[in-house]
């Protein structure tokens, strides 16, 4: 009886340590600390005060099938060029989710949605705060298809709330209140809480990146509501690459998948990018 009782003990001290450290990323610091082993960090050549920007990739996250996949941080990269710090967040890797179960789940919606992604968008900026210390004139939040919908959770939310999916923010943080957003092809379908009419503190700079064949993140899905989420289009700047699919950028995709990759595309559009944060390093300076 006694041995039962000490193992059940034991036990019972096993899953509330469990549970306590499964509770500690629902803090901002410990988030940052969850996340912070994966994060990838650019800074510009010439250093010194610039705004950051932070990146949320896809849902099919940051490893392809043979190594990295580096469409973020091909942006990442054009955005130092053009002056701004640059941290890509990684929410897969931290939680275990690989390329396969990325795809299986995550890009299905049945798990890992928009709002706990946008609470590691937050937590994103800590960590900039803590890699570069405080120097940012400003902060841009960039984010492609699943990635997009969590920007988007993080202005639905917007700046004062102090709860972002599961994660409690008790003062508020820069990314919440951002200087300017830039959407690849984001998801706008009914999970995305933008859809119930909510009204941003945001009005802009935005940037809108659709592709003319995409039936996740076209413009005459997306752009209706950014318009509607704003209270007009006047902050909004919507390119729209004709013949392109959704992720037609991204170079890794998945066999079978009927996204396509153009290169010569995918690098247009990367200047859209990087002119578009070169115009906002310009004006946040």
């Amino acid at each position: 009886m006694r041995d039962r009782v000490g193992r059940l003990a034991v036990l019972l001290a096993i899953v509330a340590i469990s549970s306590l450290a499964g509770g500690c990323d629902r803090f901002l610091a410990g988030r940052a600390d969850r996340l912070a082993p994966y994060a990838q960090y650019y800074a510009p050549p010439a250093g010194g005060r610039a705004p950051l920007v932070i990146l949320a990739s896809g849902c099919g996250g940051l490893v392809g099938p043979n190594g990295p996949n580096r469409v973020m941080n091909n942006y990442a990269e054009a955005a130092a060029r053009a002056g701004a710090y640059a941290i890509i967040v990684d929410s897969f890797q931290p939680r275990g989710i690989d390329r396969a179960a990325a795809i299986r789940s995550v890009c299905t919606g049945i798990r890992l949605g928009g709002s706990t992604r946008a609470g590691d968008i937050v937590a994103g900026g800590e960590l900039a705060r803590r890699h570069w210390g405080d120097r940012f004139t400003g902060v841009i939040l960039a984010g492609w298809s699943h990635g997009g919908w969590a920007v988007m959770q993080v202005l639905t939310a917007g700046p004062r709330t102090k709860l972002i999916g599961d994660l409690r923010v008790d003062v508020p943080q820069a990314a919440q209140k951002p200087d300017a957003v830039v959407l690849y092809y984001p998801y706008c379908g009914a999970l995305n809480d933008a859809m119930r009419n909510p009204k941003w503190a945001f009005k802009g700079p935005l940037l809108l990146v659709t592709a003319e064949l995409d039936t996740i993140g076209p413009a005459k899905k997306c752009l209706p509501l950014l318009t509607r989420a704003m209270g007009d289009a006047s902050g909004i700047r919507n390119v729209d690459f004709p013949g392109m699919t959704h992720a037609f950028d991204e170079e890794t995709q998945s066999p079978g998948s009927k996204f396509v990759y153009n290169r010569a595309v995918a690098a247009q559009s990367e200047k859209v990018f990087s002119d578009f944060i070169a115009q906002q390093v310009a004006r946040l300076h």
